[in-house]
């Protein structure tokens, strides 16, 4: 399991596989990759590796956005999920949300009334919730990048400040000011901006 929490997961989805029961279905860019785990025990060990803290995330970005569930999950600032409805669980502890990566989502639509989530992979995955109620969740999500990306930027000024402040024979100031073009080009980057 460790090998695919490396990989570039676009989807998470709890499924009901035949014999194994409650298991997760962990869409990649390329295939689709079937857990025989449920998706609660697949999140938290992905957070586990990723050293990400979902509980104090929920309380820090809940505040922020003031909202109290199905918050986005944001493991870094090219990694963030949103939660959306996916099916109607058979068992009191069944999931009923699927996590679906904020840059990996290139359409939200309704056709016939199901909502509908398109990934870059291509797929289209059906949702339980109103279009409107996904639009907010991918509003949510896109607002906790900019607080994400605002707090990275304010990290990188008190880090400049700080390095002009102390300028001496080491460049350091020089050096600031080259991480500060990298971060951006990485922030281009990770937005998909050229």
């Amino acid at each position: 399991m460790k090998e695919l929490m490396k990989e570039d997961i676009l989807v998470m989805i709890p499924s009901y596989e035949g014999e194994s029961g409650n298991c997760t279905r962990v869409y990649l860019k390329e295939n689709m990759v079937v857990v025989s785990s449920t998706l609660r025990t697949f999140l938290r060990k992905l957070c586990s590796y990723h050293h990400f803290d979902l509980k104090a995330s929920n309380n820090h970005y809940g505040k922020l956005i003031s909202a109290r569930t199905n918050l986005p999950i944001p493991i870094d600032s090219r990694t963030i999920y949103i939660q959306l409805k996916v099916r109607e669980p058979i068992g009191k502890d069944d999931g009923a949300m699927g996590y679906f990566k904020l840059g990996g989502i290139r359409k939200i639509f309704a056709s016939e009334g199901v909502t509908f989530v398109r990934m870059e992979n291509g797929v289209d995955h059906p949702c339980l919730c109103k279009l409107e109620t996904a639009k907010k969740q991918l509003r949510q999500g896109n607002l906790v990048r900019e607080l994400m990306e605002k707090k990275r930027s304010q990290l990188v000024g008190e880090a400049i400040e700080y390095y002009t402040s102390q300028d001496g024979p080491a460049m350091k100031s020089d050096i600031a000011r080259l991480y500060m073009k990298i971060d951006a080009l990485l922030l281009k980057m990770e937005n998909g901006y050229e």
